[in-house]
Formats: C-alpha cells, sequence, structure tokens
C-alpha cells in the first residue's frame, strides 16, 4: 500500500511524464527589475580559487552522497583531490553539463511516526554528492549578488535586512488616510 502512495506522491509531484517549457518572453515587457548583461554574465562565469570555499563551507557531520565520501574526506585529501575537484566545478560552469553519477542524489524517508502509514508520516532526508553541493552553494552565492536587484522594494518576507514588519507598520500609517 505504502509503496504504490509513494509513486503517486513522486508522480504527482515531480510528473512522470517530460514537460515542454513555456515561453514566458512575455513576461519581460511586465517585469519591473532586470539584470545587465554584465550582472547575468557573473552567473556562469569561470569559478574563482575563492569559490572553492564551497566545499570547506559544507557541514563535515553531513550525510555521504551516493558516491560515498564525505566532506570530511575531501577536506582530508584536499592536497590529493583538490584541483581535480575545482576543474570538475569548473567544468560544469563551461558547459553547464553534470555527469549523471554526480548529480544522482539518494532519498531516504525517516519515519516520524512508529507505524507509518501515509507519505507524510516520513522525513525525506536528500544524500547529495560533495561535488553537487559545492556546485549548489556557489550558484547560491552567485544568485545572492543579483538578487536584491530583481526583488520590489516593497517585498520584505525573506529579505535579508528586510522585516515583514515593515509593511505592517506601513499599513498602519496609511490606514487613516484610506478611512476618510
Amino acid at each position: 500500500m505504502l509503496p504504490r502512495s509513494l509513486f503517486r506522491f513522486s508522480d504527482f509531484t515531480w510528473g512522470s511524464t517530460p514537460h515542454r517549457m513555456l515561453d514566458l518572453g512575455f513576461l519581460r515587457t511586465e517585469l519591473k527589475h532586470t539584470i545587465t548583461t554584465a550582472e547575468a554574465s557573473l552567473l556562469v562565469a569561470p569559478v574563482t580559487l575563492s569559490e572553492k570555499e564551497a566545499f570547506f563551507d559544507i557541514d563535515v557531520e553531513s550525510a555521504p552522497g551516493p558516491d560515498g565520501f564525505t566532506s570530511a574526506f575531501y577536506r582530508a585529501a584536499w592536497p590529493i583531490v583538490g584541483q581535480s575537484m575545482f576543474e570538475a566545478v569548473g567544468e560544469f560552469f563551461r558547459t553547464g553539463k553534470l555527469l549523471k553519477q554526480i548529480n544522482t542524489t539518494l532519498l531516504a524517508l525517516i519515519p516520524k511516526v512508529n507505524m507509518p502509514t501515509y507519505v507524510s508520516d516520513y522525513r525525506p532526508i536528500s544524500c547529495c554528492n560533495v561535488l553537487y553541493k559545492a556546485i549548489t552553494k556557489i550558484i547560491v552565492k552567485r544568485i545572492q549578488r543579483v538578487l536584491p536587484l530583481l526583488i520590489d522594494y516593497s517585498q520584505n518576507a525573506f529579505v535579508p535586512g528586510r522585516s515583514i514588519s515593515d509593511n505592517i507598520l506601513l499599513a498602519q500609517d496609511y490606514w487613516p488616510a484610506t478611512t476618510k
């Protein structure tokens, strides 16, 4: 019963058939904030030596990926494997392609209750390869540089340095004017 519901859940969530990409070109005229070509090129620029820190930002206690290697291993073996890892990350940013073996994730389902019967009774844990995690960290850091340029000034929730309570205060200031 549960395995069948897991497949139904994954088909519903991620789909079982390929989907074609939507043409969202019409949105370009509606966007208030965009980034320049130079800012966009930062997102796909060659990897710098300072970005190798992404490997060392990964928690040494995190679970190993399908290859069985942890970030603790890579830290200890960095003098031996570091250059190869750095080149592999660079190759991804040059080509946009990643080996299937690196882009493989194990999904472990940890029961939240003694007798799980529903998919929601499990906590999913994704075990990704360290190289995949490092690439993801580099992408996140690059996006963080341009994201403030794309987010409207009125968006306050989930933006560092801004607070949703600012909008509450703003609403309180404007409320008297709307009730006259």
